[in-house]
């Protein structure tokens, strides 16, 4: 009796406990539903981050819904982050390949926006296979392809350039975009939708609206930025697109109907008077202009304007200053500059023959590429614009660049995953100019202030020996670590400050050769990676060039995605005897956030290694707070706590032979990470 008793209690548990979970599970299906549900709603209303926050909230109740996944993959696309939506197109098509009749022409997108040209090539060139000859959108995806070929091209010869923030003294956590600068750079302008805006109201989007923020440089630091002040700025979004070359006189966009170019000029006191349209015929009451540069005398203004009579969606036009001081009749550039597409975003150089501008045509890598063309006077016209080239150009939107009196400086505004706030401010070192001493003695003829050029003396005078300094060669294989057979992929060279030198397509016997010329003694990384394997980042030092020839032989092996296999995580590095993460950490933890965006179902363990220095106890504890700091970044960088585990081995589990000294300690102090689940 006592015994069925006990059976029936127990069925009462299971019973309860099964309909518990199955309440659970139809709650749930009922909030993923809900969230979709608004979700669609607010992108029929054209509420696009509303409708990417919500299709989130229901991608944590459910993450394999492949049409979530594709509603997700979309949105990105129209967002400040169109790189985001790559994992969820590929977990969309791995799940229902037929989710979508653009499903590959949207994987060609995310891959482009990736800079995997190779793999948007492949998905385009699949999805172009499916069209009918008649197709309007053959068009688009042949210019896509063109795009991705250009960006093969760049990548595999990148611009000597640097790219930083200007740091968080002019960024908030709120984007920051437009900025424009004085020649002298001592003054910059910006547009911001930070809190304390004018009127503090939001818009429908959810975001302060624009306003105007100016900030001087006083000992070579910017200062805090400043609202420029209710004279300028309004409730609604106020937006700079201009500056003077003296810095004195400012040129903004208002959405006044038609949206129209207004200027205004600071007073003695250092206040700004109240914007006034731009005289004669630059604004246009049926037509709208947004973007604007002005020569560096005063006297021709550049815009963009979709008026009747273009090439194409928006134009870029020039108007000339009268003897009586009234703008004249504005030109349009012609069809050498101007085309089908939108093209906008001028700026005029210095020297007052080089004009930057950015377009959705010409020979970009996608979105709007930056470009630059000279006017030749002795013909009258302007020469075929060059784009600026890799890494200035991207994949992505590359939209309102401005440079300082000297060339020394680019500035513009860009989303990236290292920024503080969803558009950030960056400045671009450029290459050196042949003419930058001209420009130096335009400026001190304005009366403007030049930065301090920073000389060394001359060198003693040493035997010239005849020597040619010959190019370095870095070769290898790639191959799968297990099967040993080749693999056909893209291989990443970059230098020691993480700028990327070349890339280079592995041939079919996974044979790979960069060529490095004017090598300096310093360190690389060889970067690979392919669907299905795991990443690998391998640095190694060059000891610069010779006379005579160098071949450097570093073969590259992938392991392939599988549940209890370990991959090593070389360059995580951590400040001496603590856990806190290097910068130079940064590319193989994006490189490893990747691969969990990319397989949302993978669960990993990531562990800690030291080599034999220290007691068992202290090795132990360091190399789990080390593992630890990993987790945290990833967990900062959206990806699930649930879907990480860590542990610090110390030094029980070396790789190598702890005597030695250096290669054996180095290989033995590491990270790794093992696949728990896939």
């Amino acid at each position: 009796m006592e015994s069925t008793n006990y059976r029936s209690f127990i069925f009462k548990i299971l019973f309860f406990a099964y309909l518990l979970l199955s309440l659970s599970y139809i709650t749930q299906a009922q909030n993923e539903k809900r969230y979709i549900k608004d979700g669609d709603a607010a992108k029929a209303a054209g509420d696009n981050p509303t409708a990417l926050r919500l299709y989130l909230e229901a991608y944590k109740l459910n993450k394999t819904n492949a049409s979530l996944n594709n509603k997700i993959g979309i949105q990105y696309i129209k967002s400040d982050y169109p790189h985001k939506c790559l994992s969820f197109f590929e977990s969309a098509y791995k799940l229902d390949p037929k989710v979508d009749p653009d499903i590959l022409f949207n994987l060609g997108v995310a891959n482009q926006e990736n800079l995997r040209f190779a793999e948007a090539i492949d998905f385009y060139t699949q999805f172009r296979a499916t069209l009918p000859s008649s197709s309007p959108l053959l068009k688009k995806v042949d210019r896509r392809l063109y795009e991705c070929a250009n960006g093969i091209e760049f990548m595999a010869k990148p611009v000597d350039v640097k790219i930083e923030s200007v740091g968080k003294v002019l960024n908030s956590t709120s984007p920051d975009f437009a900025p424009v600068i004085s020649a002298d750079e001592k003054v910059m302008i910006f547009t911001s939708r930070r809190p304390g805006s004018t009127g503090g109201l939001l818009d429908e989007t959810g975001q302060y609206y624009e306003d105007i923020y100016i900030s001087k440089k006083v000992n070579g630091q910017w200062g805090t930025p400043q609202n420029i002040g209710a004279n300028i700025n309004t409730d609604g979004h106020d937006a700079s697109i201009a500056l003077s070359a003296d810095g004195s006189e400012l040129f903004i966009y208002k959405d006044d109907g038609s949206g129209d170019i207004y200027y205004c000029k600071e007073r003695p006191d250092g206040s700004w008077s109240k914007p006034l349209p731009i005289e004669g015929s630059v604004n246009s009451r049926s037509s709208y202009e947004n973007a604007a540069a002005v020569s560096p005398d005063g006297n021709t203004l550049f815009f963009a304007s979709n008026r009747e009579g273009g090439y194409g969606g928006l134009d870029l036009y020039m108007v000339k200053m009268n003897d009586k001081g009234f703008w004249g009749k504005p030109v349009n550039l012609g069809p050498v500059i101007n085309t089908e597409e939108d093209d906008e975003g001028p700026f005029m150089d210095f020297d007052g023959m080089t004009l930057y501008f950015s377009s959705r045509a010409h020979k970009g890598m996608g979105g709007y590429d930056i470009f630059k063309t000279y006017y030749d006077s002795t013909r009258s016209e302007w020469t075929d614009p060059i784009n600026m080239g890799y890494p200035i150009n991207t994949a992505d939107n590359d939209i309102y660049f401005v440079l300082s009196g000297d060339g020394s400086h680019g500035y513009y505004a860009s989303a990236k995953d290292d920024g503080v706030g969803e558009k950030d401010i960056y400045m671009i070192s450029m290459p050196p100019r042949e003419d930058k001493q001209a420009l130096i003695a335009k400026m001190k003829a304005m009366n403007l202030d030049v930065q301090p050029v920073v000389t060394t003396p001359d060198p003693l005078p040493v035997p010239v020996v005849a020597t040619a300094m010959l190019p370095i060669t870095i070769k290898g294989v790639i191959k799968d670590a297990d099967t040993g057979l080749p693999i056909v992929t893209s291989i990443q060279l970059t230098d020691a400050n993480g700028e990327l030198v070349a890339v280079v397509q592995a041939n079919d016997k996974g044979m790979y050769s960069f060529v490095v010329h004017n090598a300096a003694a310093t360190q690389y990384t060889l970067s690979a990676e392919k669907d299905g394997y795991g990443f690998v980042n391998k640095t190694f030092n060059v000891p610069g060039q010779t006379s005579s020839a160098q071949e450097i032989t570093q073969n590259l092996a992938l392991k392939k995605l599988a549940v209890g296999n370990i991959y090593v995580l070389r360059n995580i590095y951590f400040d001496f005897d603590k856990a806190t993460l290097k910068q130079a950490s940064n590319k193989e933890l994006n490189n490893l956030l990747q691969l969990l965006e990319k397989n949302p179902g993978m669960q990993i363990e990531i562990s800690g290694h030291t080599d034999s220095k220290g007691s068992d106890e202290y090795n132990r504890v360091l190399s789990k707070r080390r593992a630890q700091a990993v987790v945290n970044w990833l967990v900062s960088k959206g990806i699930s706590k649930d879907r990480l585990s860590y542990e610090g081995y110390g030094e029980t589990r070396p790789l190598a032979s702890n005597d030695d000294e250096e290669d054996g300690r180095e290989l033995n102090r590491r990270t790794e990470f093992k696949i728990i689940k896939q």
